[in-house]
């Protein structure tokens, strides 16, 4: 359980515990090994003294008890009023005749004297080896006592000073050392929540600690250039992929020379506008467009001359129409052209009549005037069809009646 405890503890609070406990446990080794050396040189002075007031007192008296000199003995007694220790004295004959006393009479009980905690020495009385008498000394343990009261007073308060101090050590270590630890711990636990790499540890520390700190300043920043260059590298990609993705649309639904929508862009498109007619009740006009003997440009100035003409006949055709119609390369040198009609405002033969006449203007290839005409086939919905398919062959078969008929026209569809 108190393993558990310790392991719930915060590390400085754990500093704190280890720091005071070690010293508190050396502190009490220290003097529970001191306390027993001093109580045992305080018996011993103790004994010692008790033994030579004894021994000393045991010479004279010998002689007294010798010569049945009571009031020699009694003086004797008396002398130990200079002994604050001694409460009670007596003299006894060998067959224990009282033969003088001193002090409290009441410690003459063996009893009392033991409930009473005091110290009692008795020395038999010899002359040549014959035991003339004994001599009764009972002490107080006052002095002793007051020793060890002084004694543990002391204890205590090296006790209490010793953990005072010892707290006080702690705090400052734990302030010290683990303080910034615990920073370092807290911030790396905001950066893993927050992301942010930008955060820096600025408690003042020096030594291990302030390497410490100085290598984990150091890390984020590093991780945060690292992230930094990750997310320049990763818009570069995600900027280079919306222009690929763009590049591939244009490549799949735009002619890559006249940048005109390519046949299958067109072909939805021309879906869509039937879709809407439909619904609308208005009408479609679907023009193909051949130009006029286009091989002779590539064979006699080049194909880089008959791109360029390409070029310029899309530009042309793309400024007859307006946002809701369409323009489309369908291969080679064909066009079509898509246009959303009103029987008020469209006149289909007008459309295509400008559109031929807009040729007879020459093109500028080369820096020489290029005169290119064109063959143009008309199919209309709902009037030529109502099928997507059925609506392309019979323009296309117009543009051919047309270039038959004489090129340099155009021609609507008459089935």
């Amino acid at each position: 359980m108190i393993k558990r405890f310790i392991h719930k503890l915060p590390i400085g609070q754990k500093i704190v515990a280890l720091i005071v406990t070690v010293s508190m446990f050396s502190i009490l080794i220290a003097i529970g090994g001191l306390s027993i050396n001093e109580f045992r040189e305080i018996d011993r002075r103790m004994t010692q003294e008790v033994t030579v007031i004894s021994d000393v007192l045991a010479t004279n008296i010998t002689a007294a008890i010798v010569f049945d000199d009571k009031d020699a003995a009694q003086e004797l007694l008396n002398a130990l009023k200079a002994k604050i220790a001694v409460e009670y004295a007596r003299v006894e004959s060998a067959d224990k005749v009282l033969f003088a006393h001193y002090g409290k009479e009441n410690l003459a009980n063996k009893d009392t004297v033991n409930e009473m905690s005091y110290y009692t020495i008795e020395t038999p009385l010899y002359v040549n080896q014959r035991r003339v008498g004994n001599l009764i000394l009972v002490f107080n343990n006052a002095q002793m006592s007051e020793s060890i009261r002084v004694y543990l007073t002391v204890v205590v308060a090296v006790i209490f000073i010793s953990l005072v101090f010892s707290f006080l050590l702690s705090v400052w270590v734990q302030r010290r050392f683990a303080a910034p630890i615990i920073e370092l711990a807290a911030m790396a636990e905001d950066i893993t929540k927050t992301g942010d790499y930008t955060i820096r540890t600025t408690a003042k520390t020096s030594g291990e600690i302030k390497l410490l700190q100085d290598l984990f300043n150091d890390m984020l920043a590093k991780t945060n250039d690292r992230e930094l260059a990750l997310e320049a590298l990763v818009s570069k990609r995600t900027q280079e992929l919306e222009t690929l993705n763009k590049q591939l649309e244009n490549q799949a639904h735009y002619d890559s020379l006249t940048m005109l929508p390519n046949r299958a862009l067109y072909e939805d498109r021309l879906q869509q506008s039937i879709a809407h007619a439909a619904r609308d009740g208005s009408r479609v006009a679907l023009f193909f467009i051949d130009l006029d003997k286009f091989k002779i440009v590539n064979d006699t100035l080049g194909h880089a001359a008959g791109d360029e003409l390409l070029c310029q006949v899309s530009r042309r055709l793309e400024k007859q129409c307006r946002q809701m119609d369409t323009v489309a390369r369908i291969g080679g040198d064909e066009f079509t052209m898509l246009f959303m009609l009103d029987d008020e405002l469209n006149d289909v033969n007008e459309i295509a009549r400008r559109i031929v006449e807009l040729f007879q203007i020459p093109f500028d290839i080369m820096d020489e005037p290029l005169l290119m005409t064109m063959s143009v086939g008309v199919s209309i919905y709902p009037t030529h069809g109502y099928d997507f398919d059925v609506l392309k062959v019979k323009a296309d078969n117009a543009m051919y009646q047309a270039k038959q008929a004489g090129r340099n026209q155009f021609l609507i569809s008459q089935t």
